[in-house]
């Protein structure tokens, strides 16, 4: 796992037969740019500008736009001049026959949700433990509200390669205890609402602080 401290010892439960669904593909900002409703810049803008080097979860294609996924689930619209597309498919995995609403998507809603400490919803901002444990409130998993505490919560996954999209990340960040959290949604990505970013983004754990200061990761 790529940080600095151990995680625990203990080895991660190992579970069979999940299916792999795939959510859409991440796509990164270039400039800033606003979101439409529909693939016009003649029709509603529904957020006046994303901006530059922001994440968005790219679902569909239509000619030079791109639809992007939007808290209700429902598609925006931005221009493909205004993006650069990634190589990471966003997917999750689900035990088969399961519903597949799960975490990963969940989560993936939120992006731009203004960053508030304490904050619990995202009407009005939340901070990195409200938004793990909003979503998943979302999924019927009761969490304690404090990161470190959290932390505590779930089976420990000790090694990078069984990192699944839905598991949490916890980092200390300022010190030894912890105090920050986020999702994992696969290829070394993670969604966290955070101060340093404004509110609910995407970041990769090769980011040098990021990369020293994951202690744990839970499922």
């Amino acid at each position: 796992m790529p940080q600095s401290r151990s995680l625990p010892s203990r080895s991660a439960t190992r579970e069979s037969a999940y299916v792999t669904h795939r959510i859409g593909r991440l796509i990164e900002t270039t400039r800033p740019t606003p979101i439409y409703a529909q693939p016009s810049p003649q029709s509603r803008v529904l957020y006046p500008q994303v901006g530059a080097r922001f994440y968005l979860m790219m679902a569909q294609q239509r000619g030079s736009w791109c639809g992007v996924l939007m808290m209700n689930g429902a598609l925006g619209w931005v221009a493909k001049s205004a993006v650069k597309f990634t190589s990471f498919d966003v997917v999750y995995t689900l035990p088969r026959g399961a519903d597949p609403a799960h975490v990963t998507r969940l989560a993936m809603r939120f992006l731009g949700v203004r960053y508030r400490w304490g904050g619990n919803d995202p009407r009005t901002g939340m901070d990195c433990s409200g938004f793990v444990k909003m979503i998943y409130e979302q999924m019927g998993v009761s969490l304690p509200r404090r990161a470190r505490d959290q932390a505590k919560v779930g089976v420990p996954i000790t090694r990078f390669e069984d990192l699944r999209p839905g598991d949490r990340l916890y980092f200390a960040v300022k010190g030894k205890e912890i105090d920050h959290t986020g999702i994992y949604i696969g290829d070394g990505y993670f969604i966290h609402s955070a101060r340093s970013r404004g509110g609910v983004d995407v970041d990769h754990l090769s980011h040098p602080t990021y990369r020293r200061s994951l202690v744990s990761a839970r499922r």
